[in-house]
Order: C-alpha cells, then sequence, then structure tokens
C-alpha cells in the first residue's frame, strides 16, 4: 500500500495542471501566466504574494487607517479634557486632571501612531521594487501620525511646564 505525499492547498476549483500553468486570476479564476503582469481576460493586475508576508497595499492602507484613528482619538481624548475643564471648578485639581489627561492622550496616540509609522514602513519598503500601488498612502499614513504625535508631544510637555509652575 502506498500512501501520497501531501500536497500544497489549491484555492477552491483549481486543478493541478491549471496551477502547474501558472497563476488563477483572483477576479476571474482564469489561468494566467506567472510572468504577465495583468490577466488576459479582465485586466486585474496579477499579484503574486510570497508565503508568509502580507501584501504591500494591505500594509499602506492599515497605516493611513491607523492615522485616521490617531486624529479620531486625538479629538475625542481633547473634548474629554475640555469637558473636565468646564466641569472642574478647582484650580488645583485642574492642572492635575489636564495633565493626567494628556498622558491618556499621549499613550492613545503614541501607540496608535507607532502602529501607523511601523505599518508605513513597511508598505513602502514592500512597494520599493517597482510595484506603486497605494505608496502613496504609506506615506501620508507616517507623514500624518507623525505630525500628530509631534503636536501631542509638545502638547504634553506643556501642560507639564505649567503643571510645574
Amino acid at each position: 500500500m502506498t500512501v501520497a505525499a501531501p500536497t500544497a492547498l489549491l484555492p477552491f476549483g483549481t486543478t493541478v495542471e491549471r496551477a502547474r500553468r501558472g497563476v488563477a486570476c483572483i477576479v476571474c479564476r482564469t489561468p494566467v501566466a506567472a510572468a504577465e503582469p495583468f490577466c488576459a481576460h479582465c485586466g486585474a493586475r496579477v499579484v503574486i504574494a510570497s508565503r508568509g508576508k502580507r501584501p504591500a497595499d494591505v500594509a499602506a492602507t492599515r497605516s493611513l487607517q491607523f492615522a485616521l484613528l490617531v486624529i479620531a482619538s486625538n479629538i475625542v481624548v481633547g473634548a474629554l479634557t475640555l469637558g473636565v475643564v468646564v466641569l472642574v471648578a478647582d484650580a488645583a485639581r485642574l492642572m492635575q486632571a489636564a495633565l493626567f489627561l494628556e498622558g491618556i492622550k499621549l499613550l492613545v496616540v503614541a501607540t496608535l501612531a507607532a502602529t501607523s509609522i511601523r505599518l508605513g514602513v513597511r508598505g513602502i519598503r514592500e512597494t520599493a521594487d517597482g510595484m506603486l500601488r497605494r505608496r502613496a498612502w504609506a506615506v501620508a499614513g507616517v507623514v500624518v501620525s507623525s505630525i500628530f504625535t509631534l503636536l501631542v508631544v509638545c502638547s504634553f510637555l506643556l501642560t507639564l511646564l505649567l503643571a510645574l509652575r
């Protein structure tokens, strides 16, 4: 009795012969030669991702999404800070509350910005080989996150200086 060796998993409907001939288009499932940049049937771009790596456009998209989360979290925590300033009447407690909320804003924005910058740099590196899909999104994610992080750090330092005065 012989046992067949395990084979790599193929997408549903893809036969071994189709896989040997080339790559199947992800849009229309037509076989495409591995060297062709576009599908001859539907015109979709053929992307062959190596195992273990995420496509560059996913990293670039995530970078821009996290940059937008940096902006949103800055707005939310800034509104909370403004609400505390309006509600707290005691001046000594006001500075403590403002410093505490600025510290929270710094932690949240720094975490989101670090993730955005890391994914943006990854997207830029992965598009350096000529695949320029969504490279601008990765650059925008890095720039927006860096600017907002710099603004939040300056805001925290100014609040800290006022609290120590």
